[in-house]
């Protein structure tokens, strides 16, 4: 997979998890008709890692600790959606982002056991505090002991969020209204006033602009192939016929010669 690819889809699924407690994108998918719950979330990333990971090993591992309730989400993770407090602050909302950060913890300090153990050592103290995220020094806060084995939850979570998610991300009208109660969902978007709609005639001149030139480069390319075709042709039975005259030369001096 290389290191790339593993690592974008590691922050997608934190992505995922931080979305999903969003208070403003539950009631819009309970509105849309959609019960995305913490745990239905889980069920998509195992989903995901079992189908489109072409690591062997991390597929194999993950969907093993999954299985078996790694960190105990089969009972952290709610199955149905709770509207909760209004301003979004129930704790409920947190676990499934605070699960998949302990699982992302959990496979750092193996794949650091497994590193040391391939040079026949130890891990060693400072390997295992620079293998849990995010450092003392990203968020002092969030560890409750110079170890690093007690943090807290509500410290951890803000610091995934803003880490995450981006910072004052504006929300659409779809997501507004939703939230206001004003505008049932199934309604169309505002309309723009002339002054503020954007004009895509340069656009669609320009593409028939270029469709135009993409045509007349076609039929030009396909004249000159012909021509070039009947060119060779004429100068192959140029060729030919001189080659014919100069055999016939041959033949006529060799008989000459045997006579």
């Amino acid at each position: 997979d290389g290191l790339a690819p593993v690592c974008a889809r590691r922050n997608l699924f934190h992505i995922l998890t931080i979305g999903s407690s969003k208070l403003e994108h539950e009631l819009y998918g309970f509105h849309r008709g959609y019960f995305v719950s913490p745990h239905h979330v889980s069920e998509t990333i195992r989903n995901f890692v079992a189908y489109f990971f072409s690591c062997d090993v991390c597929r194999t591992n993950f969907l093993k600790m999954y299985d078996d309730c790694g960190h105990e989400h089969c009972s952290r993770l709610q199955s149905e959606i709770t509207l909760g407090l209004a301003d979004g602050s129930d704790p409920a909302r947190m676990e499934l982002a605070l699960w998949l950060w302990e699982v992302h913890n959990s496979v750092n300090a193996r794949l650091m056991k497994e590193a040391a153990q391939q040079q026949n050592r130890l891990v060693s103290n400072d390997e295992t505090l620079a293998s849990r995220f995010p450092t003392k020094k990203m968020c002092p806060d969030c560890w409750l002991d110079q170890n690093m084995t007690k943090w807290d939850n509500d410290r951890v979570f803000r610091f995934l969020e803003d880490w995450y998610w981006p910072e004052h991300e504006a929300s659409d009208w779809q997501f507004q209204s939703v939230i206001a109660g004003t505008v049932p969902p199934e309604e169309e978007p505002p309309v723009q006033s002339a002054k503020e709609k954007p004009s895509y005639a340069w656009y669609r001149w320009g593409m028939g602009f270029a469709s135009i030139l993409c045509l007349v480069s076609f039929a030009s390319f396909v004249l000159v192939a012909t021509i070039n075709k009947h060119r060779k042709r004429r100068r192959k039975k140029f060729v030919d016929s001189r080659f014919v005259k100069k055999k016939q030369g041959w033949q006529q001096g060799w008989l000459d010669c045997n006579c």
